[in-house]
């Protein structure tokens, strides 16, 4: 198999099992948390506590539905054309760019579905150590996502590692 066609496996691999965690978690979720009703996860670090958000990141934009899903559909589209752009090119990404772009790629996906189907996005992860919005595995992902691809970019990860 040449690099391209191990490239493409990998980040497709990667999207989809990105995208089955975060839908298979929101399910769960929604199946066995109370709405709003704290659940201790991990004593001082992590809680579950189950919400929606029609919004986007930190709540901004709450009940632009139509607006926000059609945002994210175009960002993602965006992303996706940047992707089958790099790996056209004479130097295709590395692995470690292909596994962020991957998991922001199957992150999203999920927040999207959540967004078409329900008109918001479930929410219901909390740090217990700091002030920080009630999120989701998507949200997680693609944070690690841009993180790998910073790593890479910072780090000049060998783009010839196909």
């Amino acid at each position: 198999m040449n690099g391209n066609k191990r490239g493409w496996l990998l980040t497709g691999t990667i999207t989809a099992l990105a995208f089955l965690a975060d839908l298979i978690s929101k399910a769960w979720a929604s199946d066995h948390l109370s709405y709003n009703q704290i659940q201790p996860l991990l004593s001082g670090i992590l809680q579950l506590t189950l919400t929606k958000n029609s919004g986007v990141a930190f709540g901004m934009a709450q009940g632009n539905v139509s607006l926000v899903t059609l945002l994210t559909c175009l960002i993602f589209a965006g992303l996706l054309f940047w992707l089958i752009r790099q790996e056209s090119s004479p130097k295709p990404p590395s692995n470690l760019e292909r596994i962020g772009m991957a998991l922001i790629l199957g992150g999203a996906l999920g927040n999207i579905i959540d967004r078409i189907r329900h008109g918001e996005v479930t929410d219901f992860l909390e740090f217990v150590f700091i002030s920080f919005p009630v999120f989701n595995v998507a949200d997680a992902l693609i944070d690690i996502g841009a993180a790998l691809i910073i790593i890479s970019a910072l780090f000049g990860a060998n783009r010839n590692d196909k």
